[in-house]
């Protein structure tokens, strides 16, 4: 009994605490304190709840105004290089029914994220920190840092010093049919193999590499097109011949570490060579000096820059050109016509360090994700080593710019000589003009 007692003495003390509370007047700044303590408690949830609630408008936005005001999309301030854009949604009942709507939204999703860019250089700078990888397509990691383009090892490897003597004959008759017609109207020509890094670097190629065991003794792809060169009687720069003896010579590398192209000295010793090649150059024959550069900027850093990277390390030793000499007494602009792929921008940019700064036409051969190729046509004035300003690449175009050219520049690189379309298309057009 005594414990029932016991129990009941508890209930009842329990009873009246609780009537006590509930007639007790509720303070304001109790009330104030556990709002606070509950809000602090909860931010990070809300702070979350935010962000996906602006991750989600923003895509809402950004799918909104693709299609016709693409300029007003929520962008990141540090996009990624070499990522083609995202393709604007159909928003058609046609394209919705057969599913390319669906598609294309599925598809874009991630990419209109404006947190995609930051997403991707995170993975990308964790397998490269942590593994020594690379996460960009076609981008591989060789000895000593070196970044090589995948398409380039490949075309290297796979050379086995057979070649289609017919091609190779056809391809220097119109090289020299080219030659023949420009002299003829009075303009000067050069004809320019520009350098694979992987075939005048190969010391450094990767492991992953199929020829990497026997890479320094790989056979010679250019001898028969010199020979057919030498024999149509075409004037022509050696670019990979001229890397191969210069390389030993030059302080610094010809090709940078985190460039698929050479640099400026490699660019500036070609266009030396195409200046001396012609006789009264129409530009003076180039002369320059060169010192290192402090960090890699431009074409020195695209394969970098292609790595996508939140921590890119661009002092790496490459170099800087500049004018030995004063200008020549020009007495008037000439005007370059440069037909070839993004191996002569370095070439073109050390032209504007000639005797007589060319006007030039640059019709650039660009190879693209498919392996397919896009055209553009860059005007630069006079000393202007930028890009310059686009454009139309019409044949209408092409035919006043050869009509205008003092000096005409045809590019081709060892890997994938006598099979780019600038020989067929500059022949078509000396061809259109009688």
């Amino acid at each position: 009994m005594s414990d029932l007692a016991e129990i009941d003495k508890r209930i009842g003390q329990l009873e009246g605490e609780a009537a006590t509370a509930i007639n007790a007047p509720v303070r304001p700044e109790g009330v104030n304190a556990f709002l606070k303590s509950l809000t602090l408690a909860r931010l990070p949830i809300f702070g979350c709840a935010g962000f996906i609630a602006f991750l989600f408008l923003a895509n809402l936005w950004n799918f909104a105004v693709e299609g016709d005001w693409p300029k007003l999309r929520i962008r990141s301030s540090w996009p990624l290089y070499g990522v083609a854009k995202p393709k604007p949604a159909p928003w058609t009942l046609e394209a919705f029914l057969s599913g390319e709507t669906q598609k294309a939204v599925s598809a874009n999703l991630g990419r209109m994220s404006p947190v995609f860019p930051i997403s991707v250089r995170a993975k990308n700078q964790l397998v490269f920190s942590a593994f020594g990888g690379s996460a960009a397509p076609g981008v591989v990691i060789g000895r000593n840092g070196q970044l090589y383009e995948q398409f380039y090892i490949d075309e290297f490897c796979a050379r086995d010093g057979a070649f289609d003597p017919s091609r190779v004959s056809a391809w220097s008759l119109t090289l020299h049919e080219i030659q023949e017609i420009a002299q003829a109207r009075g303009k000067s020509f050069v004809f320019l193999i520009s350098p694979s890094k992987a075939a005048r670097y190969p010391e450094d190629l990767p492991r992953s590499a199929t020829c990497f065991a026997h890479a320094t003794a790989m056979p010679e792809k250019l001898a028969p097109y010199r020979a057919a060169l030498n024999g149509a009687g075409v004037r022509y720069v050696d670019g990979a011949a001229l890397i191969e003896s210069e390389k030993s010579k030059q302080p610094l590398p010809l090709f940078p570490r985190g460039g698929t192209h050479w640099n400026s000295v490699g660019g500036a010793l070609a266009m030396r060579e195409a200046t001396r090649a012609v006789p009264n150059s129409p530009l003076g024959v180039l002369e320059f000096t060169s010192a290192p550069a402090s960090e890699a900027s431009g074409t020195d850093r695209d394969l970098l820059d292609l790595m996508n990277l939140l921590w890119p390390d661009s002092h790496y030793p490459t170099a800087a050109i500049g004018r030995a000499g004063e200008k020549g007494d020009c007495a008037q602009t000439p005007r370059l016509l440069a037909l070839g792929g993004s191996f002569l921008h370095q070439v073109l940019a050390a032209a504007t360090l000639a005797p007589c700064p060319p006007q030039i036409d640059y019709w650039f051969y660009m190879r693209t994700e498919d392996n397919g190729i896009e055209l553009g046509h860059y005007r630069r004035a006079r000393g202007d080593a930028s890009n310059g300003e686009r454009l139309p690449a019409t044949s209408e175009e092409l035919d006043e710019n050869l009509a205008g050219a003092d000096f005409i520049l045809l590019e081709e690189n060892e890997s994938s000589i006598a099979t780019t379309k600038q020989v067929k298309h500059l022949a078509e057009a000396l061809r259109r003009r009688p």
